[in-house]
């Protein structure tokens, strides 16, 4: 089987948890026997990242929405058209529809009403009707990474006949807890209003007594270390080894997030051993919170910091929960998938 995997960014370019997605995509792919090639923006130069063939194009990703001939000219080639959104998802129906191979798409991300928090309001509706758009084009599955998202994009007028649910994973070997856990609260993602970072300085804030650890990226980081209360400290975020030594560490785990359609850090903050309080329905031991509810976060914050035997109890549950959350299922899942298409296309 042969599969084109289009993105509009690939490893080794990161701008979060999407390019991690597609990246474990295509590694657990290869690793069943699928032939994988992978078409993105970048440095054309670039034309592998461990032993995953790679077709860089020389534009910004924006522009990669213009790209369908060149996805076209490789889908000759493939069997089938595995895309994500926003970028890639377009250009690459409009390529599997002119050869007719079949095309799915993995929901990665549905902003809705958080564009407005991060473009404004009338920059935002548009970029909201711009993701409803593609949400709803006919592509032959649209794939989403949770239950919840699902019902979001069915909501939203996907069709639930094509709607299909297939978590994502990480690699559960080499996330494990301390021996000892820190007193430490930990928050790992992009530093945007989106995932909640202004809300884990005002939960700080209104506990001072309990130590705050921000592991993350972006524009913002200077101007977020300047409005921060002593009790947060900033770490250089990298993946890796350092990555998986802060979820170790971790007594809990706090992700306010305003929309996700998963959660990756989440998964692994719980098979590192942390108690969670975050606004992802996801299953976990923990405490949920509403997006945007500050009481109900520092209530949740100021429970679990004064009772480190409870979150002892609920790290130990989270550490079973995470062994779920595998690659090797979420590409047998897709493999399946794609044979269920090909074998209708034949027929």
């Amino acid at each position: 089987m042969k599969v084109l995997i289009t993105h509009e960014r690939f490893a080794p370019d990161f701008a979060g948890g999407g390019e991690y997605v597609a990246l474990e995509t295509a590694r657990s792919l290869q690793r069943k026997g699928v032939q994988v090639r992978v078409l993105t923006a970048g440095d054309p130069r670039r034309t592998d990242y461990e032993g995953i063939e790679t077709i860089r194009l020389p534009l910004h990703r924006y522009r990669l929405n213009f790209a369908w001939r060149r996805i076209r000219d490789l889908a000759r080639e493939s069997d089938l058209i595995h895309t994500f959104n926003y970028h890639a998802c377009l250009p690459s129906l409009r390529a599997g529809r002119s050869v007719g191979v079949p095309v799915v798409c993995l929901m990665l991300a549905l902003f809705r009403e958080a564009w407005k928090e991060m473009r404004g309001t009338l920059a935002g509706r548009a970029w909201m009707a711009w993701e409803r758009y593609l949400l709803t084009r006919p592509f032959d599955r649209v794939l989403f990474p949770s239950d919840y998202s699902r019902d979001q994009g069915v909501a939203l007028g996907v069709r639930p006949e094509i709607a299909v649910v297939n978590n994502p994973g990480i690699e559960l070997e080499l996330y494990r807890p301390a021996a000892v856990k820190e007193d430490v609260i930990l928050f790992v993602g992009k530093l945007e209003v989106r995932k909640g970072i202004f809300d884990v300085l005002e939960a700080a804030r209104a506990v001072p007594e309990a130590q705050f650890r921000v592991m993350g990226w972006g524009a913002q980081e200077s101007s977020l270390k300047r409005q921060a209360p002593p009790n947060v400290e900033f770490v250089t975020f990298e993946r890796g080894a350092k990555l998986r030594e802060a979820f170790a560490a971790a007594r809990i785990f706090l992700l306010p997030s305003r929309a996700e359609t998963f959660g990756i850090a989440l998964v692994e903050a719980m098979a590192s051993g942390c108690a969670i309080i975050t606004t992802i329905p996801l299953p976990y031991e923990g405490v949920p919170i509403v997006a945007g509810d500050l009481p109900g976060l520092v209530d949740a914050v100021r429970r679990l910091w004064a009772d480190r035997e409870l979150t002892q109890r609920m790290g130990r549950a989270n550490v079973a929960l995470a062994q779920q959350f595998t690659w090797e299922r979420h590409a047998e899942v897709l493999i399946a998938l794609y044979g269920q298409l090909l074998s209708g296309r034949a027929r």
